[in-house]
């Protein structure tokens, strides 16, 4: 709405600027302008506080929480990305809560493991917005990326996978 404003008022300027015969009318045409810019805000601001503001008891219920026993994570994969330093991981995530799940944050720690000592050789979380309803099952793709690994790269890599903050769906 301000927009109009603003373009009514170039465009007064730009006729009075081009026309004299315009100029007299410059200044009337510019206080009404304003004058019904102020009167149109007054208005909004009055009725905006006259607007009911939601109760305690109208606001909408949280969104019942989820815990991390309640997602289990099967057929994890790891395949090496496009880059030397990325990995695309795949599984299936599972719902064994009551509420429908809306995401979780994926955790991949990547060890290099040679003759059975292991190091850590870099950790990366990846944000999976999925839908999955109570009971119920997805499959879900991602990519990981460890930027460490181009200087010192991994032989034997192992992958370990962990889910935290599980989000409920809200209803």
């Amino acid at each position: 709405m301000i927009w109009a404003f603003a373009v009514a008022a170039a465009a007064t300027l730009y006729l009075a600027l081009r026309f004299r015969q315009f100029r007299s009318w410059v200044e009337p045409v510019l206080t009404i302008t304003v004058a019904i810019g102020l009167a149109i805000a007054i208005l909004l601001w009055f009725v905006d506080e006259r607007s009911p503001s939601p109760e305690a008891g109208d606001e909408t219920a949280p969104a019942p929480a989820l815990t991390e026993e309640t997602v289990a994570l099967s057929d994890m994969q790891a395949s090496l990305g496009q880059t030397r330093t990325s990995y695309r991981i795949t599984g299936t995530v599972a719902n064994k809560g009551d509420v429908p799940m809306q995401s979780f944050r994926l955790d991949v720690v990547l060890s290099d493991c040679p003759n059975g000592t292991c190091r850590e050789a870099g950790r990366d979380s990846a944000l999976i917005v999925l839908r999955v309803l109570p009971g119920d099952s997805l499959p879900f793709s991602t990519f990981v990326v460890f930027p460490g690994i181009d200087l010192n790269p991994v032989a034997t890599p192992k992958f370990d996978f962990g889910a935290r903050d599980v989000r409920a769906a809200r209803r």
